[in-house]
């Protein structure tokens, strides 16, 4: 399934994502480790909570950022889908007419 802007990323059930240092690594539920994120891949990867949708992630990474949210939602699709296509990410829907958390 494709992910758009509408959808709702939401981390898959046993994987994680730790800092080490400068590093940030997420594992997959096996415990295998799949790659080293930098600081704005760490954060998408934090805020896929299964409550926002990839529009609202894209706009609070371009808020924290200081940058343009197009260039970010762009990416920040591009960067779901490869972490769909491994198998990290599930999609979920949010409820008809709900509005997707704020972060506070």
């Amino acid at each position: 399934m494709s992910i758009q802007e509408g959808s709702v990323p939401r981390r898959r059930a046993g994987t994680s994502g730790e800092g080490f240092g400068a590093d940030f690594l997420v594992l997959d539920a096996e415990g295998r480790t799949l790659r080293g994120l930098n600081p704005t891949a760490a954060r998408i990867w934090a805020l896929c909570d299964g409550q926002r949708t990839a529009r609202a992630v894209a706009e609070q990474v371009a808020s924290e950022f200081s940058t343009d949210v197009g260039p970010v939602l762009t990416d920040t699709l591009r960067f779901l889908e490869e972490l769909q296509r491994r198998g990290l990410l599930d999609e979920v829907r949010a409820p008809a007419g709900a509005a997707p958390l704020e972060e506070t």
